[in-house]
């Protein structure tokens, strides 16, 4: 989430004079060995995150050809990229934590920077949070970034609770609350890297350590709360949110972005906001990255120099209408898109912007088995 970026589900893939590979967990562009002269890039990323017209030009311009295979969550395509010898040159991974635990189990190699003539058009910022988990920006390049927040229907939480406080997490964790608006559809992202890192900076551990202690209170309120949750899912929720069967949810900026484009595409007259919460404003990114047995990496390269160009990453913005990390792009934006503080937040939420650490195999096991806990009610 990208993620988000999170379009995922299973979406069509591009084929631009190469082989088509779009099915779930795919591992190697079937076809793709057959026809390599070295003047081919097999992308691995989320679905409409590329879209036709650019992979088009880097096709014209460079002579090499782009096979598009997507992925439907963070954690199939690690597990892809881990088994070896997947085929892919260039995959967009989650910085956190996918990345950051990723990084020491040798998945991907260093970037020859040196290749990489527009690398000082990423925004500084961006960069700055992705070293968090990749210290010295060794591996990995910004791509797009977005943030979690609250999205809701504000004629129906208004009608429900006017004055509610939508720019809060209370509206989610606080059971007296969010039981006010079971009837209207309430939505949670369904992963508990989306959810436990937030829930425990609103408890007052902005570091998740991953104690019993804590673990504990993180079940107690999340299942608290969990009977008046309707939907736990990274997946469809923008499309009923669009449609009105949903009210509130907890969800990607990228997807509250989405979810207006449907409302006055199919003409539901839905409204859709979003807000940054007060408590904490979660950020994800979504980066560029050289799978280590990638083999065409020079293909890599020049497809990543090509995205940071400034009239590229603005195509690429502007046609995804998610936020993009090519800072020399955002003024060649359209005003719509440009000032949307959804997509490009001012600098007072983004003094708010946090990125999680990367965790251990072990914490990782405790925090998933701790939100299976917390989603089953006990």
């Amino acid at each position: 989430m990208g993620p988000g970026a999170r379009l995922a589900a299973a979406l069509v893939a591009v084929v631009l004079a190469g082989a088509l590979c779009a099915c779930k967990g795919a591992h190697a562009p079937a076809g793709a060995a057959a026809r390599d002269d070295g003047k081919v890039l097999n992308l691995y990323s989320w679905a409409e995150y590329f879209p036709d017209g650019v992979l088009e030009q880097f096709t014209a311009e460079t002579g090499i050809r782009v096979n598009y295979a997507v992925f439907d969550s963070n954690d199939v395509a690690e597990t892809t990229l881990s088994a070896g010898h997947s085929g892919f040159d260039l995959v967009t991974v989650n910085a956190a934590p996918h990345l950051g635990r990723q990084i020491p189990r040798g998945l991907w190699q260093p970037l020859d920077k040196a290749r990489l003539q527009n690398l000082g058009n990423v925004d500084a910022s961006i960069l700055q949070m992705l070293a968090h988990v990749d210290p010295g920006n060794r591996y990995a390049i910004p791509y797009m970034w977005g943030t979690t927040g609250i999205i809701f229907n504000p004629d129906k939480i208004a009608a429900v609770m006017p004055g509610a406080p939508v720019d809060s997490l209370d509206m989610i964790f606080r059971p007296e609350l969010v039981a006010r608006f079971r009837s209207c559809g309430v939505s949670v992202l369904g992963t508990w890297v989306d959810i436990i890192p937030l829930l425990s900076q609103y408890l007052g551990h902005p570091e998740l350590p991953a104690d019993a202690a804590t673990m504990a209170e993180v079940t107690r309120t999340y299942a608290a709360v969990r009977p008046y949750i309707r939907r736990a899912t990274t997946s469809g929720y923008y499309d009923q949110l669009a449609r009105g069967e949903l009210c509130l949810a907890i969800g990607y900026s990228a997807d509250a972005m989405v979810a207006r484009r449907l409302a006055a595409q199919i003409g539901s007259k839905v409204r859709i906001e979003f807000r940054h919460p007060r408590e904490i404003v979660p950020m994800y990114i979504d980066a560029f990255a050289i799978p280590s047995d990638a083999p065409h990496p020079d293909a890599a390269l020049r497809f990543i120099d090509f995205a940071l160009r400034p009239d590229i990453g603005a195509q690429l913005a502007q046609a995804t209408g998610f936020s993009i990390a090519n800072a020399a792009a955002i003024e060649r934006l359209e005003p719509a898109l440009r000032d949307n503080p959804i997509a490009y937040p001012p600098p007072q939420v983004r003094a708010r912007f946090a990125m999680e650490r990367a965790f251990s195999m072990e914490e990782t096991r405790i925090l998933s088995r701790t939100w299976l806990h917390a989603k089953a009610g006990y």
